[in-house]
């Protein structure tokens, strides 16, 4: 359910409980900043000790509150929070912003204060951002609003900020207000003991003064949820991401401090790409992936052509493209000559345009002009020379007359300076949103941010029919190791799993006497594989419970004896000797997992023995659409070794992206099911069929 966060978010009047002129008081601060940033609504300060509160006249208590107070701020000591918050549900004053700390960030008192404070909310039905936070910030044009102790009041705009922490929140409003960027929303999430970002995400998923969503998260408080979100406003709006605990020591950093576990990030990564989010890593990568999206224009893997007055810039901006996948062509005869009408002789007519360092106003908007006309996008390197009889602003209205002639075509500007020389255009083009950036590497990442953002809203268009599954099959199989108490499958039970979900096992059979085996290999041909299956065994490899490349019958026989021998040693109870066909093709490795965030995760890779060690593995969150599952497949460092090279024809991608996605369903059908391991899935022109199969259940709790 959406939550009606209009009156939190832009209150006509605001209750400041705990307020106090001491100097340096949060509350004292908080109403202050209400006062300073031009807050045109009622301010009430409540602290029985005071009469009036900087010129204000000052209630005793909660109760003496008007009871058509929009916001209530409590900035108060620990112990006397929960009693304030039951007396603001019992007046029916429900929109609460909580900056006092010492909850569940403190130990094991705090948590428990937490969870009687959840109780409350929960029992009065409140809108509480907080506990433990820095407060709100609405600085659009209906409102001024300064709801927190921040010593930034950003100028507005079209971009909402969503954090989970209040330091590095602050710290990045001051970065924003620095790089020109428009924050009209900022709301540091605290503790998230009432209000997390999916309730703020709803909200400005429909506020019309919202173009995009920037959001500092250390962990997700739904995933699910977050994930329909993204993946609705996603379509609408740009939805940026910076998330930390990327490394092991960030991860223990993160859980230290919100008291939650962290997933492993190649999941999160995955998880946020396909929730349709932007996500980046850096705060340098923020301001350039925000600055890019401010002019709402999202090309389609562009064609781009590179315009300098440096050959060197040039060069790297094209270097920088093509490692990010950005194509740069060669200009047409037709581009060519038009550029040499009015350029001089020694300039470079390839793509990057070396216009030389005397090319000034005209030149480049009559360059811009002529490319534009061709190309998709443009990245424009100016960098004044040492004499320039002209001002560097000029530049800019040139650059802008071409973009406003283009609308749907990407500018941006590269001014290898952040000097005062260069400031005058920076400060023109910034005004009216063209991206401008010191180096081209910068301008390049930008780009590549702008294609993103388009191929993912192409994507979240795009709509996948249902996996067709045999869910009474599955079910049969799963309940019946259940009702053994077994803590996984065997091959075969494994093997009409995968095929109520449409994936492909090689053909075998169980024997027990050299009999049977000599028939099957009769029928299906050597070289035979021969293994020991168990669920009690793992690891049949390391066990040498896997004999390979059984050439002929006297190997056959002498295989049967050996896993005999192995059985008996591991006293596997139980334990059947399975053979099957040797299938020819790549090895490659399926996986499925419950996380305890995420829920389902498949994994992909090339499989075999050297999995662990090579760790070349992709991730991605059920549900799976196809193409998410071939963009996954192709993501691998050692995707080229499944095309087509040294006369093998490339693997077919459709039955691994089926697999990848069926997996997926799986997991979400049956959440008993903790693990799959399919290692190797041999793969070849033709199809996939997995070889080995592991599949674990979770443990029944009583």
């Amino acid at each position: 359910m959406t939550r009606d966060l209009a009156r939190l978010l832009a209150p006509k009047s605001v209750a400041v409980v705990g307020a106090s002129p001491k100097p340096g008081s949060v509350a004292g601060t908080i109403l202050s900043n209400l006062r300073v940033c031009g807050f045109d609504g009622k301010l009430i300060p409540v602290n029985p000790k005071y009469e009036e509160v900087l010129g204000l006249p000052c209630l005793p208590t909660i109760a003496d509150l008007p009871d058509d107070v929009d916001l209530v701020v409590l900035a108060i000591n620990r112990g006397i929070v929960l009693d304030a918050v039951a007396a603001c549900g019992a007046k029916g004053l429900t929109n609460l912003i909580i900056i006092t700390a010492g909850f569940k960030e403190a130990g094991d008192e705090g948590l428990q204060l937490e969870r009687e404070l959840k109780e409350l909310i929960e029992q009065y039905d409140l809108n509480v951002v907080g506990p433990n936070c820095m407060g709100l910030i609405n600085s659009s044009q209906e409102t001024r609003l300064n709801a927190s102790f921040s010593r930034w009041f950003p100028p507005g705009g079209e971009i909402a900020f969503i954090s989970q922490s209040g330091s590095l929140g602050e710290t990045l409003l001051e970065c924003f207000e620095d790089a020109g960027l428009g924050v009209g929303r900022f709301i540091n999430l605290g503790n998230r003991a009432g209000l997390s970002e999916n309730d703020f995400l709803a909200h400005f998923a429909e506020d019309a003064a919202c173009g995009a969503v920037f959001l500092y998260l250390e962990s997700f408080a739904e995933p699910a949820e977050f994930r329909r979100l993204v993946s609705e406003i996603s379509k609408r709006k740009p939805i940026v991401v910076l998330k930390a605990g990327r490394t092991e020591a960030g991860a223990a950093a993160v859980a230290s401090h919100t008291g939650s576990l962290a997933s492993p990030d190649a999941i999160v990564d995955a998880f946020l790409r396909q929730c349709g989010a932007i996500r980046v890593t850096t705060i340098e990568e923020t301001l350039t992936a925000l600055r890019a999206l401010e002019r709402g224009i999202h090309p389609v893997a562009p064609s781009t052509v590179i315009l300098t007055n440096a050959g060197g810039a040039g060069i790297i901006a094209a270097d920088a493209c093509d490692r990010v996948g950005i194509d740069v062509p060669p200009l047409s005869n037709a581009t060519r000559e038009a550029l040499s009408a009015f350029l001089p002789p020694e300039a470079g007519l390839g793509n990057p345009v070396d216009m030389i360092a005397t090319a000034g106003s005209i030149d480049y908007e009559r360059a811009l002009d002529v490319v534009l006309r061709e190309a998709d996008a443009a990245i424009v390197i100016f960098r004044p020379p040492l004499v320039y009889r002209e001002p560097v602003d000029a530049v800019a209205e040139g650059i802008l007359r071409v973009s406003s002639k283009w609308p749907d075509k990407v500018v941006l500007i590269s001014t290898l300076s952040t000097s005062e020389t260069v400031k005058p255009l920076v400060d023109r083009l910034r005004r009216e949103t063209i991206p401008t950036y010191a180096m081209p590497e910068t301008a390049v990442e930008a780009l590549s941010v702008l294609v993103r953002t388009r191929r993912i809203r192409d994507e979240r268009a795009a709509s996948d029919p249902p996996i067709a599954r045999d869910l009474g099959t599955a079910r049969r199989v799963l309940d019946g190791a259940r009702s053994e108490g077994r803590p996984g499958l065997t091959f075969e039970e494994g093997a009409e799993l995968l095929g109520a979900y449409g994936i492909n096992v090689c053909p075998f059979c169980y024997v027990e006497h050299p009999e049977e085996a000599l028939a099957f290999a009769a029928e299906i041909g050597y070289p035979i594989v021969a293994k020991v299956d168990s669920p009690e065994l793992l690891h049949r490899f390391e066990k040498g419970a896997v004999l390979t490349g059984i050439a002929d019958a006297d190997g056959l026989r002498d295989s049967l004896d050996a896993l005999k021998r192995i059985i008996a040693e591991h006293d596997l109870a139980g334990a059947r000797i399975l053979l099957q066909k040797t299938l020819l093709g790549r090895e490659l490795i399926f996986g499925l997992e419950q996380d305890p965030a995420f829920g389902p995760v498949v994994m992909f890779g090339i499989g075999g023995t050297f999995v662990e060690a090579l760790k070349d593995v992709a991730f991605a969150v059920a549900p799976i659409a196809t193409t998410t599952a071939e963009r996954t497949i192709r993501s691998i460092r050692a995707f080229p070794l499944l095309e087509a090279f040294r006369g093998q024809p490339a693997t077919d991608l459709g039955p691994l992206a089926h697999t990848l996605a069926a997996l997926g369903r799986l997991g979400l059908d049956f959440p008993q099911i903790e693990e799959v391991d399919l290692n190797p899935v041999i793969a070849d022109e033709q199809g996939a069929s997995a070889v080995d199969i592991l599949i674990r259940l979770t443990e029944e709790r009583g």
